[in-house]
């Protein structure tokens, strides 16, 4: 699709963003904070690589368990929100593309990687994996999570000519509409991605999130 806007969306978004993790759902916020808990878990005494960190809020649930993070996004106005927070842990961040990593400031052993699957066209998966692969080392915990598919949002999207991937529409508070890349997934489809990387380790699929855990082979 021509008119893919994924990038500038989330620049213009940047103030709005971190609303979304507070939606009044008891249910969706039992599964967000099992997510918190689950990534804190995993990554827990780590220099991980933060990768599309966005605002820095998934950098700042972590930021008590492990012990440092570079935090990596494409956009100028989401890090410049990221900047403004505070951490419990030294927190580098970087401007740049998650599909094609340059030199980090430092050496990580462990990945965060939280509602990007979703924006990644599925071409780019194997390019994704060997960029991590360059930069976290064999052995190294991995954290992904992101959205799953749920009935209301099923007349929204919008397939490519391939029939690959998805997109939506997104409006801001200010009424702007954007086209966006969002793909969804089934449970078999991300242990058939996630095995490929190595050891899956923790598998969470519920109504609302789905999360992946895996040891890099």
């Amino acid at each position: 699709m021509n008119n893919d806007q994924t990038i500038e969306y989330y620049q213009k978004r940047a103030r709005e963003y971190d609303k979304i993790y507070f939606r009044n759902d008891s249910l969706r916020q039992a599964e967000i904070h099992y997510l918190y808990a689950l990534s804190r878990r995993v990554l827990v005494g780590r220099d991980i690589l933060d990768i599309a960190c966005g605002t820095g809020f998934w950098t700042r649930i972590v930021s008590d368990a492990v012990q440092s993070v570079i935090g990596l996004d494409i956009n100028s106005g989401t890090l410049e929100v990221a900047r403004e927070k505070t951490y419990r842990c030294p927190v580098d961040f970087i401007e740049g593309d998650f599909l094609n990593i340059g030199q980090l400031p430092k050496k990580v052993n462990g990945l965060l990687a939280t509602f990007v699957m979703s924006h990644i066209k599925r071409q780019d998966y194997g390019a994704l994996k060997e960029t991590i692969a360059r930069h976290v080392p064999p052995g190294s915990p991995i954290f992904f999570c992101d959205n799953n598919l749920i009935c209301e949002v099923k007349p929204e999207l919008i397939p490519d000519e391939e029939g690959i991937n998805t997109y939506k529409k997104r409006i801001l508070e200010n009424g702007e509409e954007y086209t966006i890349l969002k793909n969804y997934f089934e449970a078999d489809e991300l242990k058939s991605i996630f095995s490929d990387w190595g050891e899956i380790t923790d598998f969470y699929f519920r109504k609302y999130y789905w999360a992946v855990c895996v040891t890099l082979a």
